[in-house]
């Protein structure tokens, strides 16, 4: 079965949660023997004049804006399955609806995510199915190491990911050490400058986060836009953090987790490449 897989970013690209997700979606299918040709906001128009059995769409943000031209193509495809993973408007309401209404089957990151675009557009979608974020439950687990941070913050510095929140509760929380691991568009320098509890770390390769994690006693994470899932969030769950500084009610993988359980929750993470393409091959 030719699949082409559509989405913004390679992993070398952006080391985003979106593209950590579908990069194990992808291993998976080709495991399972899938041909997957995978197409990125840089890749040719010439992949769309090809014939595939199915086509996912992914993230488009960055497509719709850097290459606008792309997406009469894309809705133009058959056989597409729509992998949902915002919630923010970057795509135009028509747009939106009609990848929804072309699609066989539309996915998204949680129950959240879901019933953030059903309370926007109403009763309009079709063959809904909810998949969890994918993450290395082996890797991200509990552990006994020493709680050497006290708060830490991880992962994209950008005001939706809600940096102003962070300089604020550095500010009304003096007494607590905060650590960020990030990287942005942003000089440290002068964005932490007044915040002389905050710690700068600087960029931290994947492969060092879940031992971050696990030697945190707090994770800060209050975005000014919904999280559908929130990996990094998922993540934290699952190495053991208890104490989540932010809104919860607005993050998706925090309410999962709430809802069912850690058991549940890390088996659904682990197994959310499987449970993706069993439903996206009906089997």
């Amino acid at each position: 079965m030719r699949v082409l897989f559509i989405s913004d970013f390679t992993l070398e690209q952006r080391q985003g949660g979106a593209q950590l997700s579908n990069k194990l979606l992808i291993d998976k299918g080709r495991e399972l023997g899938l041909d997957i040709n995978e197409h990125h906001h840089n890749s040719s128009v010439t992949d769309f004049l090809s014939s595939y059995d199915l086509v996912i769409n992914s993230n488009l943000e960055a497509i719709s804006k850097i290459s606008p031209e792309k997406l009469p193509f894309i809705l133009k495809m058959p056989n597409s399955i729509r992998l949902e993973h915002d919630s923010c408007s970057y795509l135009h309401d028509d747009t939106r609806l009609e990848l929804f209404s072309k699609s066989k089957k539309n996915f998204f990151l949680s129950n959240y995510h879901y019933n953030y675009f059903k309370n926007l557009y109403g009763d309009y979608f079709h063959n809904v199915e909810i998949v969890y974020d994918a993450i290395d439950t082996s890797k991200f687990k509990k552990s006994d190491h020493e709680k050497k941070y006290d708060v830490v913050y991880c992962g994209y510095l950008h005001p939706l990911k809600g940096l102003k929140n962070l300089i604020r509760f550095a500010a009304q929380n003096p007494d607590r050490k905060i650590d960020v691991f990030g990287w942005g568009e942003i000089s440290p320098q002068e964005t932490f400058k007044d915040c002389s509890n905050i710690n700068f770390n600087g960029h931290a390769e994947y492969e060092d986060i879940p031992l971050i994690l696990q030697s945190s006693k707090a994770i800060f994470h209050q975005p000014i836009v919904n999280e559908p899932f929130c990996r990094m969030i998922g993540e934290a769950i699952l190495c053991g953090i208890e104490e989540i500084i932010g809104d919860k009610s607005k993050i998706g993988s925090y309410l999962e987790f709430n809802d069912v359980g850690y058991e549940k929750f890390r088996d659904r993470c682990e197994n959310a490449p499987s449970i993706f393409w069993e439903r996206v091959l009906n089997k």
